[in-house]
């Protein structure tokens, strides 16, 4: 009997102790984009980066109950305008939260344009011991049937999960967790426009916590961003009759240059040639696939027919960078960061080879 009583009263003091946790502390970080965005509710056409982020999270119901928000509002653009300026600004803010003991983790709301290469940036410059999720939405928020509400709540149930320590920078969208190295946009209307291809995703929103599919492997980061301006990187899109001359004028003025080939990254013989030049001549050159799948692998140049002979593809393949699992816009983004300090060919590509793989995590 004494037992009986005794889970009867655990069972009417249960719920009251569930109900006495205290819930993590989310630090919210707005940068407009589509999730923000307003239009007619039957119409694609809409302005991006128009609602303020309080009014974003007021749109999420029932979000109190999972965690203690705070907000700021550190733009309001559509992602197509992201630059350094806000890049910088967005960093120094996600750091701020970062250091508050009592913030669990940061969401940050972003246009889905670019928001994949500014989650591989923060990826490499932040530390992982906390989360840093970005999110965004494929409709406005005044569309009929609009996502951002459900993936911002997504975003904060990741941002504030214990399971979610250590795992560092995610990106969330449509119920699914992904790395920032191997998520990209694949479609540019549906709900479901972003994917891992390579690898899939780390892990699934579909019950109040998250799902991860392997155990965290965060790790300190690499690189840093520096205070002087980064250095200028330009890409070249590979096509069917391109000519030295187009890359030379692609070139022109930039401090490294990221190749989007054709294939496993080629590029007509008449672009070769331009190319060789300009890494000969020091211009550090990555070499990554036009369609942004594939592991773009260093390759070794044969050993010369005899001493004296030279072959162009040889000391192509033998400079340029190959810039692994990478999507050009991501390449861009760690050759940026790499030439902020000197580094040979030889160290570019190791880093490459580090940074630009993703991590079973």
């Amino acid at each position: 009997m004494a037992k009986r009583t005794r889970l009867f009263l655990a069972l009417l003091v249960w719920p009251a102790l569930v109900q006495a946790q205290p819930l993590p502390h989310v630090r919210v970080l707005a940068t407009g984009g589509t999730i923000a965005g307003v239009g007619s509710a039957n119409s694609s056409a809409y302005r991006a980066g128009q609602v303020k982020v309080d009014d974003l999270v007021a749109s999420v119901p029932g979000v109190g109950q999972i965690a203690t928000l705070s907000t700021e509002q550190i733009a309001n653009i559509g992602s197509t305008d992201m630059d350094e300026g806000v890049w910088r600004k967005l960093h120094e803010r996600t750091l701020a939260a970062l250091g508050e003991p009592g913030v669990a983790g940061v969401v940050i709301t972003h246009g889905t344009d670019t928001i994949e290469e500014t989650a591989f940036l923060f990826s490499l410059i932040l530390p992982p011991q906390k989360p840093v999720v970005l999110v965004g939405s494929m409709r406005p928020s005044t569309a009929v049937s609009a996502d951002g509400p459900a993936n911002l709540m997504d975003a904060i149930r990741v941002a504030g999960a214990g399971t979610a320590a250590g795992r560092g920078v995610m990106l969330v969208m449509n119920d699914q967790i992904f790395d920032p190295r191997s998520v990209t946009k694949v479609d540019v209307r549906q709900v479901n426009g972003f994917a891992a291809p390579a690898r899939g995703p780390i892990g699934h929103v579909q019950q109040p916590q998250p799902r991860f599919f392997h155990p965290a492997a965060g790790r300190a980061p690499q690189l840093a961003l520096l205070p002087r301006k980064l250095p200028r990187v330009t890409i070249l899109y590979a096509y069917a009759g391109m000519t030295g001359d187009d890359v030379n004028a692609v070139a022109s003025g930039a401090d490294g240059l990221i190749i989007a080939g054709a294939g496993a990254g080629g590029v007509s013989s008449s672009a070769r040639k331009a190319i060789t030049a300009l890494a000969r001549r020091g211009l550090p050159v990555v070499r990554t696939p036009r369609q942004g799948i594939g592991d773009i692998w260093p390759a070794e140049a044969p050993a010369p027919a005899s001493a004296n002979a030279r072959n162009d593809d040889d000391d192509d393949r033998a400079t340029i960078i190959a810039g692994r699992e990478l999507n050009p816009a991501k390449a861009r983004i760690l050759l940026m960061l790499a030439l902020q300090q000197p580094r040979t060919s030889a160290e570019l590509q190791a880093l490459f080879n580090d940074l630009g793989t993703s991590e079973t995590r």
